[in-house]
Formats: structure tokens, C-alpha cells, sequence
């Protein structure tokens, strides 16, 4: 910083002095009338780049943290045993032909009693069945021999099945909060409405013990039991209370929360994996959806992404009938990625993260599947524990929108709520929607 000061601010000063008319005296009193405002000017001008400066450094810091987060992602063992609480194994989490993740010869689906029956044949073994009302669903976990797990081959051995089938695929949360990362400054945002809205998350539990929730109405279940294993999986809560904290958090004389009156719905799925990494498995998600469904939502926010799995597509269709609007992060996969789910499912609300120059996150996703921008970098979030600190991720933006939602549901239907937000929205990027920032930056 002292080189900076050196470098960039005392030239500045120069200059505005050369350019500073001479002091003359009227009375034997100097003009400062003249000095003033330029003095003034110089001294605004110095502060925003100082300010710039350090946010550019906290910046490069923070992304530092994310790169290396996203390299312990890349680096997970092939096939990584899950525990649970109690230490028992309750399965492995493999890496798929595709590049995405699953629960190891584990398939769900959907179907009636007798459809579901059908599966009591030589290789396949019913593990669980839900009941899914909200979702309108009849959900069979199973498991298969090793020659049955293929699309290919269960095809075969449940043709009348075979649209309605698919893997126990494992989907990430859209940030890597860490207790590492830079300590975060008091949050300048301000309160959206102070409607009693109800809207929903799913994601890891939240600490509802964080200072910052001292005043949150949060109602939470837990969705990590399996009928098999013996105790839940392993509970984590860093990405929850991040992502809660961007909706109800706010600490007394310091900053408000964006939805002060709100009930704040987490259905927590997500299980503690290696190296602080966390999952969540399809069975679990559905499971959580299915929760959130009864709960008389405005808006859910989903800060996870995954494969296209036709069991989401299933449930992500039933919650958008009923009239929720789903806002969900797009990912932090790269530019040339392709597109994540569920925020590329048709009547999503995909959210991508800009910073507070309206700069795209360079990790963001592209696609037709992005809606809005919101601010996704260098955030202030709450770190279970106590402390806030900054974090980046298209995670962090959607619950910005989804939070901006729920308050136009109040007085609004779905459609009119998202229209509101459009006509908001600063376009970024080419003129009118584009696949790189959807209708444009909302700087809520």
C-alpha cells in the first residue's frame, strides 16, 4: 500500500496542484474559495483508489482460496467412502464416465406400488421407498449388481421403467467457504421489504447459533438419514450460513437484514466428504424438495449444481406448477462449461455473479439458462462459528434474487414478480439479454 500511495496518489496530488490557479491575496487574506474544492476533489479522488486498490487485493486473495478449493474438488479419489455420524460406511461416492458424481450401483425411481415391486428381481435390491406427496412422486432407492449399472442394461431389465430411472447422482454446493478466507467488513447492503415472506433453501444446515441470526426466524430439517446405514451422515453447516446469511443476517446498529420478517425454510442435504468438501445425494435433495413443497413458499433458492437427472427435472416441474418460483445458481464450472442443473431446467431463475464493477465472475457459467446477475464477489457471509468472512460464487448472488422475489411475491403473481426484476435489471454485456449476464446486473 505504501508504494501505491507513492506510485499513484502523491503524482495525482501534484498534478492537481500544478493545475491549481496561484493563491493570490485580496486583503492579505489567501482565495481559498479556489483551493478548497480542488483540495476536496484530490482527496475523494485518493480515497476511491485506495479503496479500489484494496478491494482488487482482497479480491486476488479470496480467488486465490476459490482456485484452490476447486482443485480439491478436481482431485477426489474415484471412489471415496462416506461415513456416517457414527463412522459406519454408507457408501461411495464415484466419479462417473461422465466427469459427474454418484452414489456407487445406487439408482432411483419413480412408479407405482406394483411398478415398484417389479423390482424385486435378480440383481437389483430395493434399499428405501418415499412417499413424496409434495412432489407428487413414489420415490424406490436401489442398488445393482455391478453388470446391471448401466442405462443400457436396466433398459433392458425395466423397460416399462425406463423413462422414469436414473442414477443417485451427488450434486455440490456453488461456493467453498472456509474459516481461511479474509475476514469480511461490516455488509452495505440494506433491507429489501419487510414482508412476512416464507421462502425456502436447500443446502447444509445452517448455525443457527451465528450472532447474526439472533433475530432470523429459521425453521430447519435435516434430510442425511438412509434406511441401510446406521446413523445420519455426517452434518456440515459452512455453505447454509453463508447462504442464509445473505437473506436474514444482520447484526443490531451495524446492517439490516434483506429480509427482516421473514421465515427462512432450510431443508439441509448435505453431507461432509473429504477435505472439507460436502455432497449432496439425489435421494436427499428429492427429499428436501419434497419438505419445502408443504411449507406454502413464494421462492426457494438452490445454490448447488449437478447433472441433468430426469428425477430433478421431475421435481423442479411439480414445484414450479404449484406456483414457486426456483432461483438457483448457475455454477462456477468456467466459461466454456456446460450447462448445470437445476438452473438450466426450464422456468428456473439462473443467477450468475458479477463484482461490485459489474465485472462477471471469471469461474461463472455462460448459457440461455442464465436470467440476472447479482453480486457474487468478494462477499461479506457468515462463517459458522462467529466470524463473517469473504467468499465468492454464483452462489452467493442467487439468494440476492431469490430474496428480491420473494418480496415482489408478496403483492405479485410469479410472472409479474419475475417481470419487475427485468425492467430493474442494469444490461451488461451486449444490448438485451445475453448469455452472459441474462437481462442484466441487479444491484439490490
Amino acid at each position: 500500500m505504501k508504494d501505491f500511495l507513492q506510485t499513484r496518489l502523491i503524482p495525482l496530488i501534484a498534478l492537481c496542484s500544478l493545475s491549481t490557479p496561484a493563491v493570490a491575496l485580496v486583503g492579505g487574506s489567501p482565495m481559498g474559495s479556489q483551493v478548497t474544492p480542488i483540495t476536496r476533489q484530490v482527496e475523494q479522488r485518493a480515497g476511491r483508489l485506495v479503496e479500489r486498490a484494496m478491494e482488487r487485493r482482497l479480491e486476488k486473495q479470496v480467488e486465490a482460496q476459490t482456485a484452490a478449493a476447486r482443485k480439491q474438488l478436481e482431485e477426489l479419489p474415484a471412489r471415496l467412502p462416506v461415513l456416517t455420524n457414527k463412522g459406519q460406511k454408507a457408501f461411495n461416492d464415484v466419479i462417473l464416465e461422465d466427469g459427474f458424481r454418484a452414489v456407487e450401483t445406487q439408482w432411483l425411481v419413480t412408479g407405482t406400488e406394483s411398478e415398484i415391486a417389479s423390482l424385486n428381481q435378480s440383481g437389483i435390491r430395493v434399499l428405501e421407498r418415499n412417499e413424496l406427496s409434495g412432489l407428487g412422486m413414489t420415490l424406490a432407492r436401489f442398488q445393482v449388481t455391478a453388470e446391471l449399472d448401466s442405462r443400457k442394461a436396466l433398459e433392458i431389465a425395466l423397460p416399462d421403467l425406463a423413462d422414469r430411472l436414473d442414477r443417485n447422482h451427488i450434486y455440490a454446493p456453488q461456493t467453498g467457504g472456509d474459516a481461511t478466507r479474509p475476514k469480511a467488513g461490516v455488509p452495505q447492503w440494506r433491507s429489501l421489504c419487510r414482508a412476512a415472506v416464507r421462502i425456502g433453501m436447500v443446502d447444509t444446515a445452517i448455525d443457527t447459533a451465528h450472532s447474526v441470526f439472533g433475530n432470523a426466524n429459521i425453521v430447519q430439517e435435516r434430510f442425511l438419514e438412509l434406511a441401510e446405514a446406521d446413523g445420519p451422515l455426517a452434518e456440515v453447516t459452512d455453505h447454509g450460513t453463508a447462504v442464509a446469511s445473505l437473506m436474514v443476517g444482520q447484526r443490531d446498529h451495524q446492517w439490516s437484514a434483506r429480509l427482516p420478517e421473514a421465515t427462512l425454510f432450510n431443508a439441509s442435504v448435505f453431507y461432509g466428504r473429504d477435505r472439507g468438501l460436502s455432497g449432496a445425494t439425489l435421494t436427499h435433495l428429492l427429499q428436501g424438495l419434497n419438505w419445502l413443497a408443504g411449507q406454502e413458499l413464494s421462492a426457494i433458492n438452490i445454490s448447488l449444481t449437478g447433472p441433468d437427472n430426469r428425477l430433478l427435472k421431475t421435481a423442479v416441474k411439480a414445484l414450479r406448477e404449484s406456483g414457486v418460483l426456483l432461483v438457483a445458481a448457475v455454477g462456477n464450472q468456467g466459461p466454456a462449461a456446460a450447462p448445470l442443473y437445476p438452473a438450466a431446467y426450464p422456468g428456473v431463475v439462473g443467477v450468475t455473479a458479477v463484482d461490485t464493477s459489474g465485472e462477471l465472475y471469471r469461474w461463472a457459467n455462460r448459457g440461455e439458462q442464465i436470467m440476472f446477475a447479482g453480486p457474487g464477489v468478494s462477499v461479506p457471509v457468515a462463517y459458522p462459528g462467529g466470524d463473517m468472512v469473504v467468499d465468492n460464487g454464483t452462489s452467493l448472488a442467487a439468494p440476492v434474487i431469490a430474496a428480491a422475489l420473494a418480496c415482489n411475491r408478496a403483492d405479485l403473481p410469479a410472472a409479474d414478480a419475475i417481470d419487475v426484476l427485468i425492467r430493474k435489471a442494469r444490461d451488461l454485456g451486449k444490448p438485451g439479454r445475453d448469455t452472459s449476464f441474462g437481462h442484466g446486473f441487479l444491484d439490490l
